[in-house]
């Protein structure tokens, strides 16, 4: 067994890489505009006069995820998916990899939920299901 340790606020960053690379992994490339640099410039670039123009900001997300989108479909080879589509995490044709990143993620979040005094019952990370090999082994202490 490995041991890694690492601050609360570096877990979180493992957390959202993994997040984007499984959900990249099954198609949603848009979750690339996402990325704190992508977001942090944007939102600087649609700024003027200390005001953020939404309008403006929401015009080039969209045009953003078209791009992903284009992208998405012609690495795929298939556009069936629509705009915000994509395979679900245990679609055949997504690579095992995505799974392991999505099954360390929900541990992750899993313990940062467990953490917390306020936590709702009723969220996605009040739960794990897990379905990788070796998953049993995945073990986060906060």
């Amino acid at each position: 067994m490995t041991t890694l340790n690492i601050t609360k606020e570096q877990l979180r960053l493992i957390q959202d890489a993994l997040d984007m690379y499984s959900r990249i992994g099954i198609g949603q490339m848009w979750v690339i505009k996402e990325h704190p640099t992508f977001e942090e410039v944007l939102r600087k670039k649609c700024t003027f006069d200390g005001k953020v123009e939404y309008s403006l900001y929401h015009d080039m997300r969209e045009k953003a995820d078209k791009y992903f989108t284009l992208g998405r479909d012609t690495l795929l080879i298939d556009s069936t998916h629509g705009q915000h589509g994509s395979f679900g995490i245990y679609n055949e044709e997504v690579h095992e990899s995505c799974r392991v990143a999505y099954d360390l993620v929900q541990v992750i979040r899993h313990e940062f939920w467990k953490a917390d005094p306020d936590r709702n019952e009723n969220v996605v990370m009040s739960h794990v299901n897990l379905s990788t090999k070796d998953s049993d082994k995945i073990k986060v202490k906060l």
